[in-house]
């Protein structure tokens, strides 16, 4: 388990980060200005026919500058939420690459921003609708022109305008929401997956 890394186009492999057996990379992202720059998000988890175990120190976001040669973990930096660690959703900002967004399952959890590449948070919010059945969703996505307006993805669809404070509660026409690709060039079109199948909105 852990990051792999190709440098011939995908012939052959080589891990990059692992936090162990009992954790997997769950999400990574690219800095889009830098590829050298890339942000990991592990979870710890065990799951049993009849149980749910969310959470543990193989869980937390890591940075690399180096195209994943080294990592540094920043799970624990100032602001980010102290004790157990869930599943962990992680997006940079095109627009303002020292922008970065983690929403975080813990006790404390939430949407979580970074204007200085991570080395401090900051709980930009809370609401619980945003990280409900959070082993099931988790995902967030910036925007690649507006630094100030982020997506998260769960049983809704919601859009923040205020660099991820507030959320206002987009319509697609079916619910769980997984995927979305925002066009980086028009971020006005947009393809989003949800378990209804694809939606385009222009």
């Amino acid at each position: 388990r852990g990051v792999y890394r190709s440098t011939d186009g995908g012939t052959t492999w080589k891990q990059v980060l692992t936090r162990g057996p009992k954790a997997g990379a769950v999400d990574i992202v690219m800095d889009a200005n830098n590829s050298n720059v890339l942000y990991a998000a592990f979870w710890e988890v065990y799951r049993t026919p009849y149980s749910l175990e969310s959470g543990g120190p193989g869980s937390g976001i890591w940075k690399s500058t180096d195209g994943g040669e080294t990592w540094r973990d920043l799970s624990h930096a100032t602001g980010m939420p102290r004790g157990i660690q869930g599943r962990i959703g992680v997006t940079v900002s095109p627009a303002n690459p020292d922008r970065v967004w983690a929403l975080v399952e813990a006790d404390d959890g939430g949407v979580y921003r970074s204007d200085n590449g991570g080395n401090s948070w900051t709980c930009v919010n809370r609401q619980r609708d945003l990280r409900q059945r959070a082993w099931y969703y988790t995902h967030i996505y910036a925007d690649p022109k507006n630094a100030d307006e982020v997506y998260v993805l769960n049983v809704g669809f919601y859009r923040s305008n205020d660099g991820g404070r507030t959320y206002t509660t987009l319509n697609p026409p079916h619910g769980d929401n997984h995927d979305l690709w925002i066009d980086p060039n028009d971020p006005n079109r947009m393809i989003e997956s949800n378990d209804g199948g694809a939606i385009v909105t222009t």
